[in-house]
C-alpha cells in the first residue's frame, strides 16, 4: 500500500511540474508579441496594395513612418514579431537622437521576399 502511494505522490508531482512549465513557456510567447516601447500602426486603404507604417512613442509622438508596396497582414504572428522588431530599432535611435530618421526602410527590408 505505501508503494503505490509513493508512486501516485511521484505521478501527481510530475504532472504538475510539467503543466507549469507549459504554462509558464504559454506566457512567454504571448508577452513577446507586445512592444516593450512604443506602438506601431499599418494603414492602408481598401484596392491599394501600398500600405503605411508608423511607429509612434508611448507618448503617440510620431518617430518613424514607412510606406510599402505590399499589403501586411497583421492577423499573423509572424508580421507582429517583424514590425515589433524594426519598432525596437526605431525605438532605439529615436531614444539615442530624438529626431525622426528617413530613408531606413527598416520595415521593408524585414518584409522582402527572398
Amino acid at each position: 500500500m505505501n508503494t503505490i502511494t509513493s508512486f501516485c505522490t511521484a505521478i501527481a508531482t510530475v504532472l504538475v511540474a510539467t503543466a507549469s512549465l507549459a504554462t509558464a513557456q504559454s506566457q512567454q510567447v504571448r508577452e513577446s508579441m507586445v512592444p516593450r516601447e512604443g506602438f506601431w500602426v499599418v494603414e492602408s486603404q481598401p484596392k491599394s496594395r501600398e500600405c503605411t507604417v508608423r511607429f509612434y512613442t508611448n507618448d503617440q509622438e510620431l518617430i518613424y513612418e514607412e510606406t510599402l508596396n505590399q499589403k501586411l497582414n497583421i492577423a499573423r504572428q509572424q508580421t507582429k514579431r517583424r514590425l515589433n522588431i524594426a519598432l525596437e530599432q526605431a525605438m532605439f535611435v529615436w531614444n539615442a537622437t530624438h529626431q525622426v530618421p528617413t530613408d531606413r526602410q527598416w520595415v521593408s527590408i524585414r518584409f522582402e521576399k527572398k
